[in-house]
């Protein structure tokens, strides 16, 4: 008998060798993309700080002047312990997310952007990471007398109410304001790569 006619075809009519070689290309070729995707995003952690650290800066950053609009009372106070609370949480992440920005794997570069707008994008993220340091630690050291972290436990603060803490409370409000800037300035330069220039930027977090 022919070898041709021990090798065996498939329904088609292909032999079925050749459908196994085209099934493990097409596995291949399907591998592949998903590879040169991952290779455009930030990591599952870098997003999940991220996401964190924007919601958290966004209800802080409204609950903050919301406070400096309804003077005192029952909700100023609890107002004030949730956000003491809630930026607490940002306090431990901070410095894992620095750790992490300077071990992780970082994404390709955005397709069509020159060199000096990533050197742009690299020094405001700085600048947004030096911000929220300083926001979170003024914000940490002006609040007289500890506060209560959930109503679970006290955190103790170093300083009493006096001259120092007014200093501080003058720096918090001022980095606060600048962080508000920053965010605006980094939301707008999303919105111009995602519609203008169309380099699907929000993947990259997504």
């Amino acid at each position: 008998m022919p070898r041709a006619a021990t090798q065996g075809c498939d329904h088609a009519g292909e032999p079925r060798a050749a459908a196994a070689q085209t099934g493990r290309l097409g596995a291949r070729d399907t591998y592949q993309p998903k590879r040169e995707r991952a290779l455009d995003r930030y990591d599952g952690l870098t997003r999940f700080f991220h996401w964190v650290f924007a919601a958290v800066i966004i209800y802080t950053s409204v609950a903050g002047y919301t406070l400096a609009r309804i003077g005192g009372g029952a909700v100023h106070d609890f107002l004030s312990r949730l956000n003491m609370s809630i930026a607490t949480v940002l306090i431990v992440l901070f410095p894992l997310r620095v750790i992490w920005k300077f071990v992780r794997v970082e994404p390709r570069a955005l397709p069509n952007t020159s060199a000096w707008q990533r050197s742009l994008a690299n020094g405001v993220h700085s600048l947004i990471y030096a911000t929220i340091f300083a926001v979170l630690a003024s914000g940490f050291l002006m609040v007289p007398n500890g506060y209560s972290f959930f109503g679970l436990i006290e955190i103790h603060t170093p300083f009493p109410k006096g001259a120092l803490t007014d200093e501080l409370f003058t720096v918090h409000r001022a980095s606060c304001a600048l962080l508000a800037g920053l965010v605006a300035l980094h939301v707008l330069a999303v919105i111009k790569h995602q519609l203008i220039a169309r380099n699907d930027v929000l993947r990259r977090m997504l």
